[in-house]
């Protein structure tokens, strides 16, 4: 028995940009001799952006009939440039093992859309710094990009590291430029410098980054204020003793002896022996006080030294990747504050289920992943985390999502950026005798 159902397409090859739309009309004809029922769908990948209508009708024996497929390609990182095959399965209801798949292609054309953002904006430090760029491709094609000083604006040294990344579409890489100023300032008010970052992606335009160096001097301006100060409290301490403390002791001294001289004189002439003891006695009493006050010295720490305190820029990033839930945390050390001023949130595949952000126990942040792929946060008055405190990411995943152009992850993948600044005091020892 021959085919009942015959079926073609006006045209089997398209080239479309994202965010265009084609439509090709489908033939379809009814080769048998009862009336048939059927059922069009689209097989492949074009399936997710591909329509038919109507998806349902019937012809009688000898009958044909135009359906129309339309293609609408969007605009993103979702659809990868490139050739994409696709199917039309036409299948009659009365004779379902009869039916025919017409085939083509349409050829997605590539499109470039990065983005690049530099973090901290503003950093610190008596000589040098370092900031991150974090570089999203939102596009549908792999681009590499290019990292370099500006052309104008920089009165800096710059250096990038790497020069260049390459970024898969709907993924976010990370570089790091180092700036550093041409001398050192050793006191004063603090020097600002601002610096241009060029990044520079494959078929598109420069992206000019901004960013502003804060130069510290290198004793800070209130120092010779406070030396004076302490020079006067100094000063007045030696004035008291001299003035008011010492002869104030030498007297009460010098009555207290003369009266214990006219009350125990008869005493100490009748008794030489007892003083004899009495006097041993008070030798080994005074060499265990001597020994006592060394003692106490030690356990004050009365030789050591005042802290410093260290200010520098700081960058974490948690990842996580877990079939269930999982978490990563970030743990302040000790003699340490972290103060952030910027937290990027990735979820790179695109997965389903939820990413929770912890300040100790707190919840801070509860976001579906289905809802983003990057999400930033940038603070002017920056979360404080103390020695000791803690801050996570815990990844919740129901569905790992699909990225496009490689196989269907069995995990979620989820990570979390942290930017800016780590105070340390650190203590130093005792001084040398």
């Amino acid at each position: 028995m021959g085919m009942t159902t015959s079926a073609s397409l006006d045209s089997t090859s398209l080239r479309l940009n994202p965010g265009e739309e084609a439509v090709v009309p489908l033939q379809v004809r009814n080769n048998g001799d009862i009336v048939e029922g059927y059922w069009v769908e689209i097989l492949g990948p074009t399936k997710q952006w591909a329509t038919v209508e109507p998806e349902s009708f019937s012809l009688y024996p000898g009958a044909t009939t135009t359906a129309t497929v339309t293609f609408r390609p969007p605009r993103g990182s979702g659809v990868l440039a490139g050739e994409q095959l696709f199917g039309v399965k036409v299948t009659p209801t009365e004779h379902p093992d009869q039916a025919v798949v017409p085939e083509g292609m349409v050829e997605v054309l590539p499109f470039y859309d990065t983005f690049a953002e530099l973090l901290p904006r503003t950093s610190q430090g008596r000589r040098r710094a370092k900031h991150e760029i974090a570089i999203d491709n939102r596009g549908n094609s792999a681009v590499r990009v290019l990292l370099s000083p500006g052309e104008d604006g920089n009165k800096l040294a710059l250096s990038a590291k790497p020069e260049s990344v390459t970024v898969l579409p709907g993924e976010a890489q990370f570089g790091q430029v180092t700036v550093k100023a041409p001398k050192r300032i050793w006191r004063g008010s603090p020097v600002t410098h601002p610096f241009v970052v060029a990044v520079e992606p494959q078929d598109s335009d420069p992206v000019r980054l901004d960013g502003t160096f804060v130069q510290q001097p290198t004793f800070p301006k209130w120092l010779p204020k406070a030396l004076l100060a302490l020079l006067a409290l100094l000063a007045l301490l030696a004035a008291l003793w001299f003035l008011l403390l010492k002869p104030t002791i030498e007297s009460a001294a010098t009555e207290s002896a003369e009266s214990a001289v006219e009350d125990d004189v008869a005493a100490a002439k009748d008794d030489a022996k007892k003083a004899e003891e009495a006097a041993k006695n008070s030798q080994q009493n005074a060499g265990e006080t001597e020994k006592d006050k060394e003692e106490v010295k030690d356990n004050l720490g009365i030789d050591k030294l005042p802290p410093n305190t260290l200010v520098t820029p700081f960058a974490e990033r948690l990842n996580v990747t877990t079939a269930g839930t999982d978490s990563e945390t970030l743990v302040v050390p000790e003699n340490t504050v972290f103060e952030i001023t910027d937290l990027v949130l990735s979820n790179p595949q695109g997965d389903f289920g939820r990413m929770v952000i912890r300040i100790d126990d707190e919840v801070k942040y509860d976001f579906a992943l289905e809802n983003f792929r990057d999400l930033d946060f940038h603070y002017i008055t920056p979360i404080t985390l103390g020695e000791d405190q803690e801050i996570s990411v815990e990844l919740v995943c129901n569905v790992p999502g699909e990225p496009p152009g490689a196989p269907k992850p069995t995990e979620c993948d989820g990570s979390m950026y942290l930017g800016g600044e780590s105070t340390e005091t650190v203590p130093r020892g005792p001084a040398s005798p």
